[in-house]
């Protein structure tokens, strides 16, 4: 194999005839540590080969497919589920076929340099200042989920995730507020701007987003951020037989434009490949208040705090 490393990111090559199966794992999270993203070239796995490898990784979420909608519409800058308490610690991709629309590529930004390269007034917000996720959830969506749990035990589990908190109002509809930092740490050890802030958006009705006291976040932080991710954006991918995997707590990727049709693109998630530990969702019910909280089983019917008549 044959080593590239960047600025950002590092790519190993595979020579004739070498598999993902004979990298060493720990040159790959070394690499990873140390650059952001690892990419693969040439190594041309097939899905059961990918899943394999990935699994040397630690505990690993099922292999799915992006989304890529009709209209092409772009996503915005985010890491991944930063807005709940699952956050992995790092994803993994495979591209089977890169689509009619040829390689455009996911786009990825560097969270250690962005906030090194903000002003100290922000850079000291951003450390001081957390951002909070509010989420209503309606009776049949959080029941559905729980597998008719009862009530005592679905609040057992919510009680247990760090940072979260909940509240069944008298309508039957389930509040969650999960308080995620803006900076954290990467498993270097560096500071990072690495969060869900921009994506979030552009879509307050999912996210529910505010700062952690209630207040907006402000415009001015949110235009400066915008300008150096887009400025600053390194290109991953795609070409058909490709992987990457991507530190989920230095970098930020979003989803280019795509209007190309029959992209095959899987994503899987590495929980603890840096060590990281998950809330545990080894139960039936854990799980389903999991897919609950990650909107795999609906979507909040309502965003943002709670009325004061509540």
């Amino acid at each position: 194999m044959k080593i590239h490393s960047k600025n950002v990111g590092s790519e190993i090559v595979a020579n004739p005839g070498e598999r993902l199966a004979d990298i060493d794992p720990a040159l790959v999270v070394s690499l990873l540590k140390r650059d952001g993203y690892v990419y693969f070239t040439g190594y041309q796995p097939t899905l059961e080969e990918f899943e394999a490898f990935t699994r040397r990784f630690g505990t690993c979420a099922g292999a799915r497919h992006v989304h890529y909608p009709e209209g092409g519409e772009a996503l915005g800058f985010h890491a991944e589920d930063s807005y709940n308490p699952y956050r992995p610690d790092a994803i993994w991709f495979l591209c089977l076929y890169e689509g009619s629309d040829g390689g455009a590529p996911t786009g990825a930004v560097d969270g250690v340099r962005l906030l090194n390269e903000l002003s100290p007034h922000w850079q000291e917000f951003c450390r001081t200042n957390t951002l909070r996720f509010e989420r209503h959830w309606a009776e049949e969506t959080w029941r559905s989920a729980t597998g008719g749990a009862a009530i005592e035990e679905i609040e057992k589990v919510l009680d247990s995730l760090p940072g979260f908190s909940h509240r069944f109002l008298p309508d039957g509809t389930l509040y969650t507020c999960y308080e995620a930092p803006i900076v954290v740490r990467t498993p270097g050890g560096e500071e990072s701007f690495s969060n869900t802030m921009l994506q979030a958006m552009t879509e307050q009705t999912f996210y529910g987003m505010s700062l952690g006291d209630g207040s907006p976040v402000p415009r001015e932080l949110l235009e400066t951020v915008e300008r150096w991710a887009f400025e600053n954006e390194v290109e991953i991918g795609w070409s058909a037989g490709d992987v990457a995997v991507i530190d989920n707590y230095r970098m930020m990727h979003r989803r280019a434009e795509y209007h190309g049709k029959d992209r095959d693109l899987r994503a899987r998630h590495c929980e603890n490949l840096f060590g990281t530990q998950l809330p545990d969702d080894s139960t039936p019910l854990a799980a389903g208040i999991k897919s609950l909280i990650q909107s795999d089983v609906g979507l909040p019917v309502a965003t943002g705090p709670l009325t004061a008549t509540v």
